[in-house]
């Protein structure tokens, strides 16, 4: 009998972790950009929606909102 895959298994196994050296963003058409360099040289370009960058931003803010908090 076949075994099927688990699918609550950890989705970050293939996930590459990158270490940012610099990010630039520019709004293009009806989206916005963000250029992206890793410390390791590798580059990449995000495409976002403003809904999925105000979620994204809402996110940072508290985050670092808790490390003001702790600090």
């Amino acid at each position: 009998m076949a075994k099927t895959a688990d699918k609550t298994a950890d989705k970050t196994a293939d996930v590459t972790t990158y270490i940012l050296k610099q990010a630039l963003a520019a709004r293009v058409d009806d989206h916005v950009e963000i250029a992206v360099e890793a410390e390791d040289g590798t580059t990449f370009k995000i495409r976002a929606t403003a809904d999925q960058l105000d979620a994204l931003t809402g996110d940072l803010e508290t985050i670092l909102e808790a490390d003001d908090a702790s600090a």
